[in-house]
């Protein structure tokens, strides 16, 4: 029996294109490995609380925090961040706190915690600019840990 040994240059070019399309995606996927040192943007009112699991839909209350393994956690309400930040305790590499009122993140260095308001959870924190009449961030964390729970004075 004889064999063509001939290459088919088409079957041949055609199977190199869908390995590198398919390695192009992977790495698109899997990403660099390096976590983003910016916030990531939220798809409102479509991505669940990574505490409460309720949509994060409201930017003025929410947070993020960006893992060293660039795993990115949003939340609804700055107390169910801070919350999660003790029970679970993450490989911290960034964390982001909505601006109230602007299209803009805070980071820690930049933010200060009115205590007292109504949030979505109830945990009654709102980041802001930073001020000296404002908690810092331990001072925050240390109001949501007094506390029993979010749910009394929700929003919801």
């Amino acid at each position: 029996m004889s064999r063509d040994r001939r290459i088919k240059w088409p079957a041949l070019v055609g199977a190199v294109a869908a390995l590198a399309l398919a390695a192009v995606v992977f790495m698109a996927v899997s990403g660099s490995g390096a976590a983003p040192d910016q916030p990531v943007p939220v798809v409102w009112d479509r991505e669940s609380c990574a505490h409460c699991r309720m949509a994060v839909g409201e930017p003025r209350f929410a947070a993020q925090l960006v893992a060293t393994d660039g795993t990115v956690a949003n939340f609804d309400d700055v107390g169910c961040l801070l919350r999660y930040l003790d029970e679970r305790h993450p490989q911290v590499h960034r964390l982001w706190f909505h601006h109230p009122s602007e299209d803009r993140w805070l980071s820690p260095d930049q933010v200060g915690f009115q205590p007292g308001a109504t949030t979505p959870m109830g945990w009654g924190l709102v980041a802001a600019e930073r001020r000296a009449d404002l908690l810092d961030l331990p001072a925050a964390r240390a109001y949501v840990a007094s506390r029993d729970g979010g749910m009394p004075g929700a929003m919801r």
